[in-house]
């Protein structure tokens, strides 16, 4: 496999960072993930907007230009996937360490990009609905890192792992006030009495580029919704509940905590915006 490596196509074994990298050390840096449709990303410079201004709040020097990492995404794409979708995630380090422990830094940042054939989500989850449980791993709302991509993706492989062990797909998070917050790579969305209800921002979610897409599809096609607080009993009592996320779009919860939601999954309101989700990529990419 080829990859990207600052500035330059190389084959994976050829790329490397230094062990010194503040990445490597503290996690420290910025990720994108992305998926591109027969060889087109979608919402590339929404993304890249994104990881400008994490970059800007961390105080990385790195302006993500459009070009050169839609360049060598295409590059990429045709020695890796050559045809069909792809998965796609653009990864920025914090650079060397050089004894500095604040965020001055006296190096460049290491940026580098993978692309590879998109594998995507179990079509199952799309069948029956991921079963989540409610994890007992809370987030903290109040923290700079809260609405980032950070590479310090530690606490959310926690989540994940318990929800494998509690039997279940995926966690839903609450963040220290005990509202429902967001998956362990998705936000979360629900439907009741025809509207559609998320976690606002100040919940400590990720600004989510497909959630951003589904909130203005409401908009667009008259389905009624709000952000807000809301407690863990209304997922459970909620009539639809589903994820979005880049990789997967629209992917539809079918169980919380082991009880069913709502009667039928996915439920109309998840498909209606699965179907509109699907037809804007189309429309957008001009497949």
């Amino acid at each position: 496999m080829r990859v990207y490596l600052n500035g330059r196509i190389v084959d994976e074994k050829e790329a490397s960072i230094p062990v010194s990298d503040r990445g490597v050390l503290f996690g420290d840096g910025l990720f994108e993930t992305m998926r591109a449709y027969q060889g087109r990303i979608f919402r590339l410079e929404r993304h890249l907007g994104r990881l400008r201004e994490g970059c800007r709040l961390l105080r990385i020097p790195y302006d993500a230009p459009t070009k050169e990492l839609g360049d060598a995404f295409d590059e990429l794409y045709r020695d890796n996937v050559v045809s069909g979708d792809a998965y796609v995630r653009v990864t920025v380090t914090g650079g060397l360490f050089d004894g500095s422990r604040t965020l001055e830094r006296s190096s460049r940042p290491n940026v580098f990009m993978l692309v590879k054939p998109f594998e995507g989500y179990p079509e199952e989850f799309y069948r029956r609905g991921m079963r989540v449980v409610i994890s007992r791993i809370r987030s903290n709302e109040t923290s700079p890192l809260s609405g980032l991509k950070s590479n310090n993706y530690l606490c959310n492989l926690v989540r994940k792992q318990e929800a494998r062990d509690r039997g279940a797909d995926d966690a839903v998070t609450l963040n220290a006030a005990g509202f429902l917050a967001e998956g362990t790579s998705a936000n979360l969305f629900m439907a009741r009495r025809g509207k559609i209800l998320t976690p606002e921002l100040s919940c400590g979610i990720l600004p989510g580029i497909t959630r951003e897409v589904v909130l203005a599809l409401c908009e667009d096609y008259g389905i009624p919704c709000e952000t807000g607080t809301y407690l863990p009993e209304e997922l459970r009592a909620a009539d639809e509940a589903f994820f979005s996320v880049s990789t997967g779009e629209i992917v539809p919860i079918g169980e919380v905590e082991g009880s069913r939601i709502g009667f039928r999954c996915p439920g109309p309101l998840t498909a209606r915006l699965a179907d509109a989700y699907r037809a804007l990529v189309r429309k957008e990419l001009l497949l």
